[in-house]
């Protein structure tokens, strides 16, 4: 589909989904003031993972074993990201993090690199320019005050996690299709967190009355904007529109965030890291505009 040929709607959806998703760090941060945070955000995934399950029963219909052992796994993987970022974001602005997390695309490109799909002299660049990005945000001046802290370098590895879960769907030849391997990957997901959760005693000291109702708020945010109706508009932007422009949430997501966090949530505004963002995001337009292998040669 050419780009002159994308109606309105499109546009419209696309602009949508860039805040269904670019909402969900400030969400997160509401969420995790007064609600453990892993806890929580297993509540999100499960409760988002029944939702479908209720509503699409044929989701699950003729799905093999091990179709479902590796949309669990991926699940795990990519929602457990998720639970550490909401740990960090108890110490990290939402803005900051989000900012990070758009650095996935870069660490999909390390993985692939260690696999023998080398980036070219564009590639290299962009990974190098994303990096420094990331220096730049966690760097002096940047208005974060935890720096190069234990709970700014959880967001990283949440991140590197992320993308090794994302590489590992996409060269999986038994995943299952996008619908089906959604709901198992929240339901998996959001199981492993409760558990963790109780597990890690999170859920010991939690007292109704120590629970403030934006968190609750947040919570049904997360679950029906952040979950639900992004994952609805991706899937239908998939169908309806070019690749590319889809891919944009890439860019736009933490753009949103990081004005959400600062308009919204009172977080600090800095020139610097407006600075480590488009370094960030310049790294990213770089790797994603890289002709990418077949997905049969890929998965080999």
């Amino acid at each position: 589909m050419p780009e002159s040929a994308v109606r309105p709607s499109t546009l419209g959806a696309l602009a949508a989904l860039w805040l269904c998703w670019g909402t969900s760090f400030p969400a997160i941060r509401v969420l995790v003031a007064t609600l453990p945070p892993l806890s929580a955000m297993g509540a999100v995934f499960l409760v988002a993972g029944l939702a479908l399950a209720v509503t699409r029963p044929h989701a699950l219909r003729g799905l093999r074993r091990r179709e479902v052992a590796t949309a669990a796994g991926v699940g795990v993987g990519l929602l457990g990201s998720q639970g550490l970022v909401a740990v960090a974001e108890r110490h990290v602005f939402a803005g900051v993090a989000a900012l990070l997390a758009a650095a996935i695309p870069l660490w999909v490109a390390g993985f692939r690199a260690t696999l023998g799909d080398r980036p070219d002299r564009k590639g290299l660049l962009g990974l190098f320019c994303g990096l420094g990005g990331i220096v730049v945000v966690l760097g002096p001046g940047s208005g974060a005050p935890f720096g190069w802290s234990s709970w700014a370098l959880l967001v990283v590895a949440a991140t590197v996690s992320w993308a090794a879960a994302t590489l590992w769907a996409s060269r999986s030849a038994s995943l299952p299709g996008p619908l089906p391997a959604t709901v198992v990957q929240l339901l998996a997901g959001g199981l492993v967190l409760l558990t963790t959760g109780a597990l890690t005693g999170e859920l010991a000291g939690l007292t109704p009355g120590a629970v403030e109702p934006a968190s609750l708020g947040a919570l049904g945010y997360l679950v029906l904007v952040d979950s639900l109706a992004g994952f609805a508009l991706y899937n239908r932007l998939l169908r309806t529109a070019p690749v590319a422009l889809v891919s944009t949430y890439a860019y736009m997501v933490p753009v949103v965030a990081y004005a959400v966090g600062v308009l919204m949530l009172g977080e600090p505004f800095e020139p610097v890291t407006l600075l480590g963002a488009a370094l960030i995001l310049a790294g990213v337009a770089a790797e994603t505009a890289r002709p990418k292998p077949h997905p049969r040669r890929a998965s080999r």
